[in-house]
């Protein structure tokens, strides 16, 4: 998968043809969801995107007779056969904090042991230049490499939190409930999986059954009786018909959803990438994968 190519399409096409006039802003949902897609792209994805960009664009590897490099092998340090210039640095510090072999009182200023004089030809070194003083052991990774493991690293490391308003806006998405939260009462209707439109739709009807013990004072409010079988379930007597949401929010479980960022809108297309690239399913996996509305799936499994 290369990154790269989502960064130049959201850079190219952004704001992504978004127009008032569009066909696709007939449909109010559509055109909520796809002003949602927007903010997250624009405010939390390309932020951080470009940022990893940047942080993991330079790569090293050892040249063959660095005395550095033999260094990290004698001491058992963990560094991969390619690294970035931080985690070299990252490394020597290491040693300065374990050792307390920084000058007191400057924490800028490391005394160097035996074999790491030998192999900067100094006996103290101002952190700050580590990145000097490492070159003359390194080669810089060509390009192509480069690409690849930034883009690894990227898809493996970058978190977003999940934007949650789209989860809830989507009509594609689907949600479980328990049963005694939609169907207390003896009934046919065993249908448990809802879009969220359909659950608050649900819930709201239950609540103002006769029969269920709840009873709607002034206004918008609910109080549920102690005979309810919801009193058993909330640690609350009363509610508002706006807090319905924030119910159900706390009793389902989010099961996925079908549209993505393009199948969401045929008017929103990109010369760069078609509906089924994989960089459209790892943007919705990101928009999925850090929540707690979701049920938990193990990364390995075990039997």
């Amino acid at each position: 998968m290369k990154l790269t190519k989502t960064e130049t399409c959201i850079k190219k096409n952004s704001p992504f043809c978004f127009s008032e006039t569009c066909d696709r802003c007939k449909d109010p949902f559509k055109h909520q969801l796809t002003k949602l897609y927007l903010e997250f792209l624009n405010a939390q994805l390309m932020p951080k995107l470009n940022k990893k960009t940047i942080e993991y664009a330079e790569w090293w590897i050892f040249k063959p007779e660095s005395t550095l490099a033999k260094f990290i092998q004698n001491n058992q340090l963990d560094l991969n056969l390619y690294f970035r210039p931080s985690e070299l640095i990252a490394l020597i510090e290491h040693i300065a904090n374990k050792e307390n072999r920084y000058d007191r009182g400057n924490y800028n200023i490391m005394f160097l042991p035996e074999e790491l004089k030998q192999c900067f030809n100094v006996s103290t070194v101002y952190l700050p230049e580590l990145y000097n003083h490492c070159l003359p052991h390194v080669n810089f990774v060509n390009d192509s490499k480069s690409f690849f493991l930034k883009n690894e690293l990227i898809e493996s490391e970058l978190y977003i939190e999940s934007p949650l308003d789209i989860i809830y806006t989507d009509p594609s998405s689907k949600f479980w409930i328990p049963r005694q939260l939609i169907h207390p009462f003896v009934s046919d209707d065993n249908q448990l999986i809802f879009t969220w439109k359909e659950l608050c739709t649900k819930f709201l009807k239950l609540i103002t059954n006769p029969h269920n013990s709840i009873t709607q004072t002034e206004g918008n409010m609910f109080f549920i009786n102690d005979d309810s079988i919801l009193a058993k379930l909330f640690n609350f007597k009363q509610f508002h018909k706006n807090q319905i949401p924030d119910i159900l929010k706390k009793t389902t479980k989010f099961l996925g959803k079908t549209n993505t960022i393009l199948s969401l809108c045929s008017d929103l297309k990109f010369s760069h990438i078609g509906p089924n690239d994989p960089v459209v399913y790892w943007i919705e996996e990101l928009i999925l994968k850090s929540n707690n509305v979701i049920p938990y799936t193990p990364s390995s499994i075990y039997l």
